[in-house]
C-alpha cells in the first residue's frame, strides 16, 4: 500500500503545470573531436548532459548523473559513489579500465585499477558532459573502448555561490565559489567538503576539495589557463555480503574496521594560440601525485600505493575551405609516471617501485560540405607504453600499438541523418594489473588488448524532438580480465564479442515539459574456446532509463529520473553456473524552488524503497576448505537529501 501512494504522489509531482521554452534541439556543439564540432559532424552517437538537466537534478555527485544515461551502467560497492564503477558500452568487471574520462581535456583516469575517483568533480561546476559512444582510441589513446566521457567545466565568472545539505545516513555537504571577470582575466576558487556515515556500517565516507581556476587573455590571439585542486578522502570498506546475510541484515559490514585514506593533487594549464586564421594551437600539460593508503583488517595487510605523473599534450586544429572544409586534429600525449607499491602487514612484500612512460602520437582529417550536409573522416594514431619495474629480474616491459579511425555524418533529408564509423582500439594493461599483491611478482606476459568496432546509428529530428537508434559491435581480442582461480590477471585466450542496440528519444512536450527516455540491449559474449556461447559477467543485457522535467512556473520546478538494470552473471562467473544480479528498477525524485539568488531543493533516491545491489562476485573459494559463495555489495534503501543556495 505504501508504495502504491508513492508512486501515485510521484506522478502528481510530475505534472506540469508551465515549462519555458529553453532548449534548443537543433545545433548543439559538443567536442567529440576535442575541439569545438558541432553534433552534426560526429559519426558516432554523443549523448549531451546539459547545464539545464544537471541545475535541475541536484545531484550529489557525477555518477548520479550518469546514471539512467544509454549505454551506460552505474556500480557501487559502497554506495557513497566516490568509487563507482561506470560501464560504458558493457564490459563488466574492466569497465573502468575501457573507458576514458576527460575534465576540460585533462585525462583522470587511473593508471591502476582504482579508477575514476568521482568525488573530486563538483557537480555546480559543470556545463555539460558528453558522452561518446563506441572506440575512440586515434583521439583519445589507451582505455578508449567503450567511448569516452567528457566532462566540461564552466567558465570563471564574476560572483559565487554558498551551498548546504544535508540528510539521510547522517550526510552533511558545504561547498563554496567565488570569482572575478575583468573581461581579459577570469580567475575562481571554490572549496567543498562532505561527510557521511553512509547507508551500511563502516561506509562512511569524509572528503575535503579546494581548487583554483584562472584564464588570462594575454594578447588577441593568445590565452593562458591554470587549473588546479586539492583532494583528500577517507573511506570506509565494509565488503561484501553472502545471500544469507543480506537477508539477515543488509547494512552490517563483513569488515568493519577495513578503510582507505587518498590524497590527491593536480596543477594543470598551458596556452593556446590563433595568430593565423583557422588556426589553433593548445599547448597543455600538467602535474599530479597521488597518494593512497589502505588498511585491511580482514585480511591482515596494509597497503600504500604512491603516483607521480607529469604530461605533456601538444594539440592543432586547423580548419581550412569554403564550400569544402577540411579540419586536421593532430597532437601527442606524453605522460611520465613514477611511484611505488607497498604490501605490508602480517605477510609483507618489499617495497616495488615503478616507472610508466606512455607516447602516443595522432592525426585526423575531417572533410565535407560547409553546411554540414556530409562529413567524412579518417585518422590514425600509435601509441608505446613501457613499464619498468624495480626487480632484478624486470628491466622493462614495453608495448606499442598503432589504431586508426574512419567515418561518415551524411544528412539523407534535412531531418534524417546516418552515422557510420568503423575503428580499432587498444588497452594497455594497468601497473597492478601487472603487479601480483600476492607473490610481488610482475607479470612480463600480460599482451595488449585490442578490438575492431563498427558502429551504425540513425537520428531523426523534430522541430521538439528527436529520436536515435543505433548498432555497435566490438570485437575484442586478449581481452584482460581476474582469474580467481589464479590470482592473476590474464589475457582471455579466445575472442569475446560486444553487440550493443541503443533507442534513445528526447521530447519537449507542448512546451510545458521535457521527457527524455531511452533503452538499451547488451549481448557480451565468448566467441570461442571454453566459454563459447557464454555471457561475459557483470554486462546486463537490458538497461532503460527515462526522466520527466518540468517546470511549473513562479520558480518551482520537479524532476522523476528512472533506472532499470537487468539481471546479469556474477563478477568471476564466467561459466554462468551460478544464480544472476537481479534486476532492478530505481525512481528518484527532485523538487526545487528558485526566489531571486536563492534556491531550495528536497532530492528523494530510491522513491519506491527498492532493495538491490548493483554488484556482485562470484568467488570460487578453496574447497573443500573454503567453500563456493556469490557476494553482493546492498545499494542504499530511500534516502532524503534537502539543501539550499544563495547566489551573489
Amino acid at each position: 500500500m505504501r508504495k502504491k501512494i508513492i508512486s501515485v504522489a510521484a506522478v502528481m509531482l510530475a505534472m506540469p503545470l508551465n515549462i519555458h521554452a529553453q532548449e534548443d534541439l537543433g545545433t548543439i556543439n559538443v567536442t567529440a573531436m576535442r575541439g569545438e564540432a558541432p553534433l552534426l559532424a560526429s559519426s558516432r552517437p554523443v549523448t549531451v548532459i546539459d547545464r539545464q538537466t544537471i541545475e535541475s537534478a541536484h545531484a550529489a555527485s557525477v555518477v548520479d548523473l550518469l546514471r539512467g544515461q544509454a549505454n551506460i551502467v552505474v556500480s557501487d560497492t559502497t554506495g557513497v559513489g566516490a568509487k563507482s564503477r561506470v560501464d560504458l558500452g558493457g564490459y563488466g568487471e574492466t569497465a573502468a579500465a575501457n573507458s576514458v574520462v576527460l575534465i576540460d581535456g585533462r585525462r583522470v583516469n587511473s593508471p591502476d585499477l582504482s579508477g575514476v575517483d568521482w568525488s573530486q568533480i563538483p557537480v555546480d561546476q559543470i556545463e555539460r558532459i558528453e558522452i561518446v559512444h563506441g572506440g575512440g582510441s586515434v583521439l583519445y589513446g589507451d582505455g578508449a573502448v567503450g567511448g569516452v566521457i567528457n566532462i566540461i567545466t564552466r567558465i570563471p565568472e564574476s560572483g559565487g555561490n554558498i551551498n548546504l545539505s544535508g540528510g539521510s545516513f547522517g550526510t552533511f555537504e558545504g561547498a563554496g565559489r567565488i570569482g572575478a571577470d575583468s573581461g581579459t582575466v577570469r580567475v575562481e576558487a571554490n572549496v567543498s567538503g562532505l561527510s557521511t556515515d553512509g547507508y551500511r556500517d563502516n561506509s562512511f565516507f569524509e572528503r575535503f576539495d579546494g581548487g583554483v581556476r584562472a584564464e588570462a587573455d594575454l594578447q588577441p590571439t593568445l590565452e593562458f589557463y591554470l587549473r588546479g585542486n586539492h583532494h583528500r578522502d577517507r573511506a570506509g570498506l565494509p565488503g561484501a555480503l553472502t545471500a544469507s546475510q543480506v537477508a539477515v541484515n543488509r547494512k552490517q559490514a563483513k569488515n568493519p574496521r577495513d578503510f582507505s585514506r587518498t590524497t590527491d593533487d593536480f596543477m594543470d594549464g598551458g596556452f593556446i594560440w590563433s595568430g593565423i586564421p583557422g588556426l589553433e594551437l593548445d599547448l597543455a600539460g600538467g602535474f599530479r601525485r597521488r597518494d593512497v593508503h589502505s588498511e585491511f583488517v580482514s585480511f591482515s595487510s596494509v597497503s600504500d600505493f604512491v603516483q607521480r605523473n607529469r604530461s605533456f599534450r601538444p594539440r592543432l586544429n586547423y580548419t581550412t575551405g569554403d564550400n569544402i572544409r577540411f579540419r586536421l586534429v593532430a597532437g601527442a600525449d606524453i605522460d611520465r609516471g613514477d611511484g611505488s607499491f607497498v604490501f605490508g602487514g602480517a605477510f609483507p612484500l618489499p617495497t616495488t617501485f615503478f616507472d610508466r612512460q606512455r607516447d602516443g602520437y595522432y592525426g585526423l582529417l575531417e572533410a565535407g560540405s560547409a553546411d554540414r550536409r556530409w562529413t567524412v573522416s579518417g585518422g590514425l594514431r600509435t601509441e608505446r607504453v613501457e613499464d619498468v619495474f624495480s626487480q632484478t629480474t624486470v628491466k622493462g616491459i614495453a608495448q606499442n600499438e598503432t589504431v586508426w579511425d574512419g567515418g561518415i555524418s551524411f544528412g539523407i533529408t534535412e531531418a534524417l541523418r546516418l552515422r557510420l564509423n568503423a575503428a580499432t582500439s587498444a588497452r594497455f594493461p594497468l601497473l597492478d594489473e601487472r603487479f601480483n599483491f600476492f607473490t610481488g611478482a610482475v607479470n612480463t606476459k600480460l599482451l595488449v588488448q585490442t578490438g575492431q568496432h563498427y558502429t551504425a546509428s540513425l537520428r531523426y529530428d523534430w522541430v521538439h524532438a528527436w529520436l536515435e537508434v543505433s548498432l555497435s559491435r566490438a570485437d575484442l581480442d586478449r581481452e584482460i580480465f581476474f582469474n580467481p582461480l589464479t590470482f592473476a590477471n590474464e589475457n582471455y585466450t579466445d575472442p569475446t564479442r560486444h553487440d550493443v542496440v541503443v533507442i534513445a528519444a528526447r521530447w519537449r512536450v507542448h512546451d510545458r515539459a521535457v521527457l527524455s527516455a531511452n533503452y538499451t540491449f547488451a549481448d557480451a559474449t565468448f566467441q570461442s574456446g571454453v566459454f563459447a556461447g557464454k555471457d561475459v559477467p557483470a554486462v546486463a543485457k537490458n538497461r532503460a532509463g527515462a526522466s520527466w522535467l518540468a517546470e511549473w512556473g513562479q520558480g518551482f520546478s520537479t524532476t522523476l529520473n528512472l533506472t532499470y538494470v537487468g539481471e546479469s552473471f556474477l563478477i568471476s562467473d564466467q561459466a554462468n553456473t551460478r544464480a544472476k544480479l537481479p534486476s532492478y528498477l530505481v525512481l528518484d525524485a527532485v523538487a526545487s524552488y528558485r526566489w531571486k539568488d536563492m534556491e531550495a531543493f528536497v532530492r528523494i533516491d530510491n522513491l519506491t524503497n527498492e532493495k538491490y545491489s548493483s554488484y556482485g562476485v562470484f568467488s570460487p573459494g578453496f574447497p573443500p576448505f573454503i567453500p563456493a559463495s556469490d557476494n553482493f555489495y546492498p545499494s542504499p534503501e530511500i534516502g532524503v537529501r534537502a539543501g539550499v543556495s544563495y547566489t551573489f
